[in-house]
């Protein structure tokens, strides 16, 4: 037996309440309902954040040596091959300096052949003095000698070896000498060098600022920022972004990303991420994703802006239900649970879900796929409650 309310209104904004009785036998309206079959599909789940491009490699060229260009050989937007000559700076200071310590090392060098040869000739003296020593000991065990002229034979090779030893070490000094002489000769040639600038790679020229005739100074580069050239590699560019927080924590490297600009008229260009900066930004609250784009035919300019979309997570035939069919926080506690249409009438199922992609969501325990599910937000059914199947018109 059931009861229902019904008001009534009577004068005076009074309203009489009527109880109905229904009879155990009397049919009762059922809740009409349309289903939706808990269907196996690929889901993926996804972030979409701005983003923007940049060079690959980026440098910026200086010099490090003060004169005055004597030529430049490209401007902006000229591409540039690995080791290419972009400007010759005069310095004649430097190249004197060279040729002055060349001529240094010569000389000490000769210096040196000059000691090899005392060197040689005092091993001889040495050589001759201990033959004569060994045979004057010989006769001095004969009597034939004294031994007076033994250590007088002795003193003489003693004094031989010490000027050998002088010699030697004057050797020592002279190839020191030598190779200091050497080393700031590498280091003069080094800095000449650096009077003319190469591109450090294969790219394309953004900036110059430099003229044939400008005096440049080392000074420059600290004063002015002082960026001769710089040169960007765009035939591979990166694309950065930041994700939030939230949604951080799921991004690894090779995970599947687009990107897509409005200059482009949407154009998609697909990659992986790359990197990521492991750390989460205390000033925006995000962390630093970047994705490697080939750019071979240079549709994508360093500064572009625009979306970059990365798959964080996907399923293969996961069982999928619409958000909608879902209810959270039901008579399971909390759990979540679906109506399942079973011979007219409704079972409660309690579910756990997986991944959700905001319209679509994973159900990974409580349903197999192929079940008929009620959709949309209806109120409250309980178990074994009889429902009218909406049959949509053909």
């Amino acid at each position: 037996m059931q009861f229902s309310l019904k008001l009534y209104p009577k004068c005076l904004g009074v309203f009489a309440f009527v109880a109905f009785v229904s009879q155990p036998g009397e049919a009762q309206e059922r809740v009409k309902v349309r289903t939706i079959p808990a269907a196996r599909e690929d889901l993926s789940v996804s972030t979409t954040q701005p983003a923007t491009i940049h060079p690959f490699y980026e440098a910026e060229l200086a010099s490090r040596v003060s004169g005055y260009a004597s030529s430049v050989a490209v401007d902006i937007g000229d591409s540039v091959k690995e080791g290419e000559v972009l400007a010759v700076i005069d310095v004649p200071e430097k190249k004197i300096q060279a040729e002055r310590k060349e001529a240094e090392i010569r000389l000490l060098s000769s210096k040196k052949d000059q000691l090899d040869a005392g060197v040689k000739s005092a091993e001889a003296l040495v050589k001759a003095a201990r033959l004569e020593s060994e045979r004057v000991e010989k006769l001095v065990r004969t009597g034939a000698v004294t031994e007076r002229i033994r250590d007088e034979a002795l003193s003489r090779t003693e004094s031989a070896e010490a000027q050998l030893g002088v010699s030697q070490a004057e050797v020592k000094s002279a190839e020191a000498a030598v190779e200091v002489a050497e080393k700031e000769l590498d280091e003069l040639r080094t800095m000449v060098g650096y009077a003319t600038l190469k591109a450090p790679f294969a790219g394309v020229v953004t900036k110059r600022g430099l003229d044939p005739g400008d005096l440049v100074t080392v000074a420059d580069r600290d004063a002015q920022g002082g960026a001769l050239f710089q040169i960007v590699m765009v035939k591979k560019v990166r694309v950065r972004v930041a994700v939030p927080e939230v949604e951080a924590v799921r991004v690894n490297a090779g995970d599947p990303a687009t990107f897509r600009c409005r200059a482009l008229k949407g154009e998609e260009f697909s990659g992986k991420v790359a990197r990521a900066s492991q750390s989460i930004d205390s000033a925006t609250g995000s962390m630093l994703v970047e994705i490697d784009l080939d750019n071979a035919e240079g549709k994508l300019l360093p500064g572009m802006f625009g979306e970059t979309t990365i798959q964080l997570e996907s399923r293969v035939g996961a069982v999928v239900l619409p958000v909608d069919a879902v209810r959270f926080g039901d008579t399971t506690g909390g759990a979540s649970v679906v109506y399942v249409v079973e011979g007219g009438k409704v079972k409660v199922v309690a579910v756990k879900t997986g991944l959700d992609d905001g319209n679509r969501i994973e159900i990974t325990e409580g349903l197999s796929g192929g079940e008929q599910v009620i959709g949309g937000k209806l109120g409250r059914l309980s178990d074994d409650q009889e429902v009218e199947l909406i049959t949509e018109a053909k």
